[in-house]
């Protein structure tokens, strides 16, 4: 007896998109699309989007990357998030379907950012850069979040506040849910962040990055609530360099991801 090898095409299905979503002018967008049924995710997990992008081969995919899902799995369609990398091979084209293009996506979801990694907690910390909110915005569609903690803190640093992409969502989410139990933290580099952005900011703030201000405690400060190992559970996503450099500083703080048999209390991903 002998076995038939699975076409490439066994791997992935062919999607349609619904429809895109420009954030800033030529650098951040969304795009819906359509879902297959047996597509099966947890939220902060990804897929792998691939497009036919090689000349003279309209129906197959030849480039491949990794998205994480902004939207909730019961969803009916998939949403995701992106930067437009100039002079990439993959993002740009992206960014210029149209309703009714195709996109194929992986069958199998993949990545282990997601709230099965802790056991236990009351303060869930959701630290992000740029396009790494994506994660966490499948997280803030799924009431079993809310359930689990207490308060919630998201973190979303960009270099200006018109990077802060689904800002009014995130706030409409909240506002579902229990007065100050989300506290959303917007984090501007390159200009004062406004207290207009966020309910949680109060007075304007010069520019900053979310390390900087961990260090000199102005993150917590600005928060509510102190990082505490015992009661707190963070997740890191976005930049490489933020992430290395934010599990370094947690780390010394009694924060660390799990292990085989001790269930941590510090999750990564890298993102861009």
């Amino acid at each position: 007896m002998t076995e038939t090898a699975a076409s490439p095409a066994d791997k992935y299905t062919r999607q349609t998109v619904l429809a895109t979503r420009l954030w800033e002018s030529d650098k951040l967008f969304s795009v819906r699309v359509t879902r297959d049924p047996a597509f099966r995710f947890l939220p902060g997990q990804f897929a792998r989007l691939g497009l036919a992008i090689a000349p003279g081969q309209p129906d197959t995919p030849t480039e491949w990357r990794a998205y994480s899902m902004v939207s909730h799995p019961e969803e009916e369609a998939l949403e995701f998030f992106s930067v437009v990398v100039p002079g990439g091979k993959f993002s740009p084209a992206l960014a210029h379907l149209q309703p009714g293009a195709s996109l194929w996506i992986d069958k199998t979801s993949f990545g282990f950012l997601t709230l099965e990694r802790f056991t236990d907690g009351e303060d869930l910390w959701l630290i992000s850069t740029g396009t790494g909110l994506s994660a966490y915005l499948s997280m803030l569609h799924d009431p079993q979040t809310w359930s689990r903690f207490k308060r919630i803190i998201l973190i979303h640093g960009v270099q200006y506040a018109k990077e802060l992409a689904y800002r009014a969502d995130i706030l409409r989410l909240g506002a579902m849910h229990a007065p100050d139990q989300l506290r959303y933290i917007p984090i501007t580099s390159q200009e004062h962040t406004a207290p207009g952005l966020s309910p949680a900011l109060k007075i304007l703030t010069a520019p900053s990055r979310v390390t900087t201000l961990l260090d000199n405690g102005e993150l917590e400060q600005r928060v509510g609530i102190t990082l505490d190992p015992a009661r707190s559970r963070v997740m890191l996503c976005g930049n490489p360099g933020m992430v290395t450099d934010m599990r370094s500083r947690l780390s010394t703080r009694g924060f660390a991801a799990g292990r085989r048999g001790v269930t941590g209390n510090l999750a990564v991903e890298n993102y861009w």
